[in-house]
């Protein structure tokens, strides 16, 4: 009998996904508003496992990624030599550093993929969905009522709720591509409790991905858009969410009202909820912005004083010297690293994606959802910076692209008749 290790290659998935509060909070428990030192030190160690791996495997690198390689070390060095210079330690801030450090876990992700092949996705995600259900029900059952809902108590955190929004993709496109009926109800148990969960960024980031993936999805090859599948992916579910829509209204009128408000904060943005929080801390710091646009602040930005101010209290938001926490991708690499830092992340990703839906070979069904999560994760970055498993997700994403087109065969050419003369000995010749 043969035993397949195939899922051996979810160790290094698995590893960076272990950063996030729903893994780690089954060792130290539940922490507020920070995570326990030694998960910063796990971090770290990441950093030299991807710094190891990219070294082993270095010529299975497209040249393309290379390049982003070296510059990124270019940077990471610069820095140090900036830090050095300026305050006599190599690496005076590690929050700092720490945002140009993680980019090795990408290429670490990256480079083993590609070395060893992609890991078994649909073990991946069942065991992602497994650990975020367990974790739910362990350590934030009291949220799972409809009190909770309405008093706007989220169990899980931005960065974990949006753990679901691959898992359901996924699951559409297992759905749609081999029909399987089990995929389906774990997609409409996904969406579901991506609403139940209240960040509203993830609604958004969920609304954007799924067409992009619908969209996509006309590229695989098999799909068939046919009337029993559609039915079973628009029409009962519209039936049965009328039922239980009508069902809660009649018990809980004060969820729909919760949602009502929540729809309002999403199209009132700039005046109301958590969207116009972030929009004063976008203009509190836009000054500061402007100000370097082009390298951004660096590690001088840790030393500014806080911009931020509670509007309740008009107190600083978070103490000086703690980092500036800011909601919002876009503004924290441009306050570091200015425009420079954001196109270090972005640009060869964007590059790859495009390159990859121009060529006309089909795509498979965990490239597109691939390809939907990452544009639907440029949304989500007007809300939040990445977390580090956001980094493992992009690395994954590129080692599942051909980063360059293959090259074409070489063309058969039939090989010459010989002449019957030439290709027979001559008899030898007798006086």
């Amino acid at each position: 009998m043969k035993i397949s290790l195939r899922f051996l290659l979810l160790l290094p998935m698995l590893a960076v996904l272990a950063t996030n509060a729903a893994f780690w909070e089954f060792v130290y428990g539940p922490q507020v508003d920070q995570e326990p030192d030694a998960i910063k030190l796990y971090t770290y160690m990441l950093f030299a496992a991807s710094m190891g791996c990219i070294v082993l495997y270095w010529r299975h690198i497209a040249p393309i990624m290379r390049l982003w390689i070296l510059i990124t070390l270019a940077c990471i060095g610069g820095l140090m030599l900036e830090s050095y210079g300026n305050w006599g330690l190599v690496m005076v801030y590690p929050h700092v550093f720490s945002k140009l450090l993680v980019l090795l876990i990408l290429f670490g992700i990256y480079t083993f993929y590609r070395r060893f092949g992609m890991p078994p996705l649909r073990q991946l995600f069942n065991v992602l969905t497994i650990v975020l259900l367990a974790d739910l029900l362990v350590f934030h059952r009291d949220s799972l009522s409809a009190s909770a809902f309405v008093e706007n108590e989220r169990g899980y955190g931005a960065a974990a709720a949006y753990l679901f929004v691959p898992i359901t993709l996924f699951n559409l496109n297992s759905y749609l591509v081999k029909g399987r009926i089990s995929s389906l109800l774990f997609f409409f148990f996904c969406l579901p409790l991506i609403i139940f969960l209240q960040h509203r960024s993830v609604w958004i980031a969920t609304a954007v991905a799924i067409p992009i993936n619908v969209l996509l999805l006309r590229r695989v090859p098999g799909v068939r858009f046919s009337l029993p599948k559609l039915v079973m992916l628009i029409v009962l579910p519209a039936i049965l969410g009328s039922i239980g829509v009508t069902a809660v209204v009649l018990d809980n009128p004060e969820i729909v009202q919760r949602l009502q408000d929540s729809i309002e904060d999403i199209s009132n943005a700039d005046k109301q909820g958590t969207g116009s929080w972030r929009l004063k801390q976008i203009e509190s710091y836009m000054p500061l912005v402007q100000e370097r646009p082009v390298a951004g602040w660096r590690l001088e930005g840790f030393e500014v004083p806080m911009q931020f101010y509670d509007p309740s209290s008009d107190q600083p938001m978070w103490a000086d010297r703690t980092g500036h926490h800011f909601h919002n991708f876009y503004l924290d690499r441009a306050f570091y690293f200015g425009i420079l830092g954001i196109m270090l992340v972005l640009v060869v990703p964007i590059i790859s994606v495009v390159r990859r839906l121009l060529q006309r070979a089909p795509l498979v069904p965990e490239t597109a959802a691939f390809i939907a999560y990452f544009f639907c994760l440029l949304v989500y970055s007007a809300s939040y910076d990445w977390a580090t498993y956001h980094f493992g997700m992009l690395g994954l994403m590129l080692a599942s692209l051909p980063l360059r087109a293959p090259e074409p065969e070489p063309e058969y050419v039939p090989a010459m008749e010989v002449p019957q003369s030439i290709a027979e000995p001559l008899a030898p010749v007798t006086f």
